[in-house]
């Protein structure tokens, strides 16, 4: 049942374009399992077992959080994307932050707040900008 489930989720991060980003599966209440059954089990690179009441593994499980999270530095630009593309101004719309936003004619402009990896995605639309903005 559970692979059936983690199977899901892969296919809805497929089908969200999100299936590239690390996944780390945590296996809770770990401090349940008999000491011998514990010992067995092992931290692999993209599975971590902790135990919320105890802390017993947090520590390990903050250090691979931090290994996984690139960081994004966040750039502000003026946009100007035609409106038939659909995906990119939801890409917008969901990963950027909107400080002004006007129309024009098709033509929708943003001056936005983004993260280098919407950025890449977007670069064909960027009109002006400067580099590291605050995240505020």
């Amino acid at each position: 049942m559970v692979r059936r489930k983690d199977d899901q989720v892969g296919q809805v991060l497929h089908e969200l374009e999100a299936d590239k980003t690390p996944r780390l599966h945590v296996l809770n209440k770990i401090d349940l399992l008999p000491a011998e059954a514990r010992n067995k089990r092992h931290n692999l690179a993209d599975e971590m077992y902790v135990s919320a009441r105890t802390g017993e593994g947090l520590e390990a499980l903050t250090a691979r959080i931090d290994q996984l999270v690139e960081v994004d530095p966040v750039s502000r630009v003026l946009l100007r994307i035609p409106q038939n593309e659909g995906k990119v101004l939801a890409l917008v719309e969901a990963r950027a932050r909107i400080l002004r936003r006007d129309y024009h004619d098709a033509i929708a402009e943003f001056e936005v707040e983004v993260p280098e990896s919407v950025l890449r995605e977007v670069r064909e639309f960027v009109r002006e900008g400067k580099r590291g903005a605050p995240k505020g």
